[in-house]
């Protein structure tokens, strides 16, 4: 083999090399893969305690569950939603807007609506729905 063929069969290898390489890039990555919900959820929300204060204030009327998986919102009519804390994007904490009713997270601004689903944004699906069941001052969030 001459220098002219070494080089020429060099340049291919680093070609395939560097394309193969492109086109994985191309592929879907770990910080964009979809982040799902917690599944198995059962934790109650004491409306009286004083953790629970955030949920009456009408400038925040949010809070989290202690593992931070699962946000509680007090809306606009007075009753609570429980939807997926992580933003199904890259998994940053969404807050809730109660004036608006709206979910966002401040990572990209993905926004939802009061039920999860994607109003914009870059998220790939809604945020997943917990139930919560109200008794006298006590909230229970399965799911």
């Amino acid at each position: 083999m001459n220098r002219k063929d070494f080089l020429q069969l060099f340049g291919l290898g680093a070609t395939v090399l560097v394309a193969s390489a492109c086109l994985g890039g191309c592929g879907s990555s770990k910080s964009s893969d979809p982040v799902p919900g917690a599944s198995g959820i059962d934790f109650t929300v004491d409306l009286t305690a004083a953790s629970s204060a955030p949920l009456n204030d009408a400038a925040k009327g949010y809070l989290y569950s202690p593992t931070r998986d699962v946000i509680v919102a007090k809306t606009t009519a007075g009753t609570y939603v429980a939807l997926q804390a992580p933003c199904p994007h890259q998994g940053t904490s969404v807050y809730f807007t109660q004036s608006q009713s709206r979910f966002v997270c401040p990572n990209h601004n993905a926004v939802f609506d009061i039920t999860g689903t994607v109003l914009s944004g870059p998220s790939p699906r809604a945020l997943k729905q917990y139930t919560v069941t109200q008794t006298g001052t006590s909230l229970r969030i399965t799911g």
